[in-house]
């Protein structure tokens, strides 16, 4: 029997699936909170693997979660940032994963076609975590963390600020470790030698006022203990105390309240998606499910402050609402994702039609002008009957279909 479950659902949440669904299906319920942290967990242990296969990189991803939020701290992050950029970073490396145990492992440097496989860790990484959506500029620290401030870096070649902060940030602590540790064709630099290091890689390898600032640290006397160990012991002890209650703190507050409404927009909460949609396919096995995501949300943020992207958010949601009908179910599902659910056997003709409106919005309202730079809407759509009969069916084909576009 397939299991199904329902987020932030109680007992009779349960019963209503399990009923719409007429049998077959196994039903329960996780928090939001539960599933995230769960799916985090399991990564780190992976992130912790990775290390330990590599004497030469054993601690590493640990070391420089440590670095990067002392960093962000001496920068005048607030904690809740800082804490959120020690688990990003904490995970930048699990592309690794990926690369051949030949090149990982190899005694020597590595020709320029087994760098070339080195360089495809970070696309790979954020293909691995793209469902992990409780750490803010997740895939910004793990695709572009070896991206440089001239441009020549990889994988997109990003320059200037053009690069995300917690990428940059990411890309200093790692070259930290990276000059602290030993390898097969070298020894560790000095503390002086480090220094001059980074004085003359700014500008061109790393952001230069945040490298003038991690000098100011090393001049300090700043260090990391190079024995550190990431043991699985470690990580999960650092989700347990080491602040991801903080970091969910946004997240959390998303789905507080009744847990049907969103209390930013108004809408009906992720919660209410999966139990109303269910009932409205198991009795009418019509309908199409789209799902909206806010393509630069990420740029938005790092332009303005917290109070101006929910403004965006908020107007977003309202005119979204202007597009579909009352009996419509219009959903947020995080800060980047809405879902729209039309019932019935137009709500195919009606969801594609709305889905060119919906894409053209940031370019066509006075609203969102000065916001139409960093965002665009990006539209998937999956059809009952034609992609699955069930909600979860649903939205895991339309979801595909959005990573897909990514």
């Amino acid at each position: 029997m397939k299991k199904i479950y329902i987020v932030d659902g109680d007992a009779a949440d349960e019963k209503r699936v399990a009923d719409a669904l007429e049998g077959g299906y196994e039903v329960g319920s996780m928090s939001y909170y539960d599933i995230n942290n769960m799916a985090l967990s399991t990564v780190i242990t992976l992130a912790n693997t990775i290390d330990s296969l590599d004497a030469y990189a054993g601690g590493h991803s640990l070391r420089v979660a440590v670095i990067s939020r002392d960093i962000a701290g001496n920068l005048g992050w607030d904690e809740k940032e800082c804490q959120n950029l020690y688990f990003v970073a904490l995970l930048h490396d699990i592309g690794m994963i990926t690369i051949p145990d030949s090149i990982v492992h190899k005694p020597a440097r590595l020709n320029e076609f087994e760098y070339d496989i080195v360089r495809q860790h970070t696309v790979n990484g954020a293909k691995i975590l793209r469902d992990i959506s409780v750490l803010d500029h997740l895939r910004e620290g793990v695709t572009y963390h070896h991206e440089r401030w001239n441009g020549t870096g990889y994988p997109e070649g990003l320059a200037g600020e053009d690069i995300p902060p917690f990428a940059r940030v990411i890309s200093i602590a790692d070259a930290y470790d990276a000059m602290t540790s030993d390898r097969v064709y070298r020894q560790h630099l000095s503390h002086e030698k480090i220094i001059s290091e980074f004085d003359r890689c700014k500008g061109s390898q790393f952001d230069p006022d945040m490298t003038d600032v991690f000098i100011f640290m090393l001049k300090g006397g700043y260090t990391v203990n190079p024995d550190i160990g990431q043991t699985q012991e470690a990580s999960e002890r650092a989700v347990r105390d080491g602040g991801l209650g903080k970091v969910f703190g946004r997240k959390m507050a998303m789905t507080s309240g009744d847990n049907e409404t969103d209390t930013l927009t108004g809408m009906f909460a992720r919660s209410y998606l999966n139990t109303r949609v269910g009932k409205m396919i198991s009795e009418a096995r019509s309908g199409a499910l789209m799902l909206i995501r806010l393509d630069g949300y990420d740029s938005l943020c790092d332009a303005y402050d917290g109070d101006e992207c929910r403004k965006v958010l908020k107007l977003f949601g309202k005119r979204l609402a202007t597009f579909f009908r009352e009996e419509d179910v219009i959903v947020r599902l995080d800060d980047e994702l809405f879902a729209v659910f039309v019932g019935g056997q137009t709500g195919k003709q009606v969801i594609e039609k709305k889905a060119h409106i919906i894409e053209d919005v940031f370019a066509s309202y006075e609203e969102f002008e000065r916001y139409s730079k960093h965002l665009k809407a990006v539209c998937t759509i999956a059809k009952c009957m034609e992609d699955g009969v069930t909600f979860e069916e649903l939205y895991d084909a339309a979801m595909s279909r959005q990573e897909r576009q990514q």
